[in-house]
């Protein structure tokens, strides 16, 4: 039976790769921000008979602390797990601070992937096959803006959207990287267009609303290839994917330099929280 964490897995996307694994016989263990949709999903599971397989744990991502603490659960409660799986995202219109002072989207959706992929790197290593899928953007063209990773100067939030795909593919690279012993897959997945209430919610115009509504895939579809990517992953440590189609990942986007510099930056950013990635 395999086990597999996934944030954001109590709702949207995330829910629906959490369901078929439950369906297929297999243990998940469900990150989410919502009692509410803890609840609705500790219920989903007990009536496909998989109430004992499926474990809920509340927490805010956008907060190291709270990385911190899932982290240090996971570890008392699972000696091992097979994957990773990364969904958790936050899509705003206006700039906002979590407590700790960090950007909210930024926080979510790469520093808190970041810490995850880090702290629980020793849990996957005792698995047989273990793999990361990190649900991001992959493949946007562009640079990193190093002056002003959290957006302070300037706040879109569509470009902020892309920004995080360029740290999070870097992300992959850095740990690639840093994982010497090579056992882990780390897997970078671009879905393309998904039909999710936050991604229907950052556009404004209604043309925009309709020409996503036509385009996107209903989630049932749009797992699909993330879970034909899980159960054959690929050979090489580092892979890229948009929906199905393989990506190059000698491209700048997956600069090594670019990737150490994102790490030494963010292990800076996290020094005070006494926080150690190896």
């Amino acid at each position: 039976m395999k086990t597999i964490l996934i944030t954001g897995g109590a709702s949207g996307f995330g829910k629906g790769a959490a369901m078929y694994y439950l369906k297929k016989g297999g243990r998940v263990i469900a990150i989410g921000s919502s009692a509410a949709s803890g609840d609705v999903f500790k219920d989903e599971a007990r009536q496909l008979g998989a109430a004992e397989r499926a474990v809920y744990i509340q927490a805010d991502l956008s907060l190291v602390k709270e990385n911190q603490r899932v982290i240090d659960e996971v570890k008392s409660r699972f000696d091992a797990f097979d994957a990773l799986l990364f969904f958790a995202t936050k899509h705003s219109k206006t700039r906002t601070q979590t407590t700790e002072g960090f950007e909210v989207t930024f926080a979510l959706d790469y520093l808190s992937r970041f810490i995850l992929s880090y702290g629980l790197k020793e849990c996957l290593g005792k698995a047989a096959d273990p793999i990361i899928l990190n649900v991001c953007g992959t493949g946007m063209k562009g640079d990193v803006n190093w002056g002003d990773l959290q957006h302070r100067s300037s706040f879109d939030s569509q470009r902020v959207m892309m920004h995080g795909s360029r740290l999070n593919d870097l992300s992959g690279v850095g740990f690639v990287q840093n994982d010497t012993a090579g056992k882990i897959k780390y897997v970078l997945y671009n879905p393309w267009a998904v039909q999710t209430p936050g991604m229907m919610e950052l556009y404004s115009s209604l043309l925009m609303k309709l020409m996503y509504k036509i385009i996107g895939k209903p989630i049932d579809k749009a797992v699909i290839p993330i879970i034909e990517l899980l159960d054959n992953p690929p050979n090489a440590a580092l892979s890229a994917y948009r929906e199905r189609k393989k990506l190059d990942t000698t491209l700048p986007s997956y600069s090594p330099d670019n990737a150490k510099r994102l790490y030494d930056t963010t292990v800076q950013m996290l020094e005070k929280y006494q926080w150690l990635t190896t």
